[in-house]
């Protein structure tokens, strides 16, 4: 594993995804640009997921507000596959904070449950509140 950086780590994932790693904070942020297919939502959680082995951070922070809604298989993958290989990567739970639109907030209604900490969001005040006291819990 290479060493965490200490400044601002950006990365664009395509054209419809940003990647920031905040040492400051110690918080990976997601933003989704635009509506994905179900490829490009992999493609995007993998990135995610690349990036924050790399940094070595379990807290992330993504930004669905310029994205459509998941499809239900979809979101079943983030839930189960995806949340489950990533807890297993990092030897524990990574803590997800969605921020939404208050109307993909009504679409999507309570996170699913799974082998992550996941928690919906309109603002980002309380978001990354969340995830600080995430990072308390387990350690980031």
């Amino acid at each position: 594993m290479t060493a965490v950086p200490t400044a601002n780590y950006l990365l664009q994932e395509a054209d419809f995804l940003e990647l920031r790693y905040r040492p400051d904070m110690q918080l990976l942020v997601a933003r989704w640009h635009r509506p994905v297919s179900a490829a490009e939502l992999r493609q995007g959680y993998y990135a995610i997921l690349r990036l924050a082995r790399e940094v070595n951070c379990t807290c992330w922070k993504i930004d669905l507000r310029s994205r459509n809604a998941p499809e239900e298989a979809d979101r079943r993958w983030v839930n189960k596959e995806f949340l489950a290989s990533a807890a297993q990567r990092f030897d524990g739970p990574v803590c997800l904070g969605y921020l939404l639109t208050p109307s993909l907030l009504a679409q999507l209604g309570a996170p699913a449950a799974g082998p992550g900490r996941v928690a919906f969001f309109c603002e980002e005040g309380p978001l990354t509140e969340w995830l600080m006291q995430c990072q308390c819990t387990i350690g980031n």
